[in-house]
């Protein structure tokens, strides 16, 4: 890959941002999905499918960001038997699993078909995906083109189950996608519309609070598949994570944005933070979900 974008990948990423602008048209003229809130199942590992399924009822969720990875609540050797019992357990107490996270980026992955496969008999339709990283020999560009030949594979292996890949973006030294624009150059190369990006506005907030977040997200938002939210303040240099709401994340703002996109995809709520007791964090999310869709409303979503 040269340090341009191909002219193949242009192509394709331009059809995918029509499709996208397309969306977005629907959505202006009010046409448009309800967001699926839901909540990273990470931060509630200590709950069975059954109970997973139950308290997110109760807490007022639309769906689980499933967690389908090494120590998750399906692990990948199991993911062929135990993912179709997990999302059927989970829907059966009245909540959708509309998207998993996993550990995937590149489809020469051994465990990458059989997750897609199995996921896709579940009816899942979007996967997360992510936690590439730079290193110090080699350019970031140089390294991006073979980052891009992965992600294509994946893209490709995808397209055969139905399903749509968001790549997660974290903030920090040598993460790929923290600037975004690596996301957007990545992803706009492959030109395929079963990749996209797993927005975070947390970290992207880190990344670019004084403004660039901004340019940022308006720059990735055609590709934007699914969401993830989490808030945080500044301590010195480093962030603070904190409640949804009490920090200095602008989500209405982003909203916006990705409204004005077409956006209407899954929504995963994080806790990065420590709290007293499980019994505290259930609180803490049944707020952040009264909070989510307070400012989905806000920005022109039906919550």
């Amino acid at each position: 890959m040269g340090h341009g974008i191909s002219r193949r990948g242009f192509i394709g990423a331009a059809a995918v941002a029509a499709g996208f602008a397309a969306a977005g048209a629907r959505a202006q003229g009010g046409n448009m999905k309800k967001p699926s809130v839901c909540i990273f199942s990470k931060h509630l590992q200590f709950l069975d499918w059954v109970a997973l399924g139950k308290t997110g009822k109760a807490l007022g969720l639309d769906g689980i960001d499933l967690t389908v990875r090494e120590g998750g609540h399906v692990v990948p050797a199991k993911a062929a038997t135990d993912l179709p019992r997990a999302v059927e357990a989970i829907r059966a107490e009245g909540l959708d699993v509309p998207m998993i996270t996993t550990r995937l980026n590149d489809g020469s992955d051994p465990d990458a078909r059989p997750i897609l496969e199995a996921a896709a008999k579940a009816g899942v339709r979007y996967f997360r995906i992510g936690g590439l990283t730079y290193t110090k020999s080699g350019s970031p560009l140089e390294q991006l083109g073979k980052f891009t030949d992965g992600l294509r594979n994946l893209a490709k292996l995808a397209g055969e189950y139905g399903l749509t890949a968001g790549y997660h973006n974290h903030s920090g030294y040598n993460q790929v996608g923290a600037a975004i624009w690596d996301l957007h150059r990545m992803i706009a190369d492959v030109g395929s519309e079963r990749l996209g990006s797993n927005f975070d506005i947390g970290h992207a907030m880190v990344e670019g609070a004084y403004g660039a977040w901004q340019v940022n997200a308006r720059l990735i938002a055609p590709y934007v598949r699914m969401m993830a939210v989490k808030d945080f303040v500044w301590d010195k240099d480093k962030p603070k994570w904190v409640p949804l709401g009490e920090g200095i994340v602008k989500f209405a703002d982003c909203f916006a944005i990705m409204r004005e996109a077409g956006f209407a995809g899954p929504i995963s709520i994080h806790f990065e933070y420590k709290t007293a007791s499980n019994d505290t964090l259930l609180e803490d999310i049944q707020k952040a979900v009264q909070t989510l869709r307070a400012i989905l409303r806000e920005t022109g979503y039906d919550a």
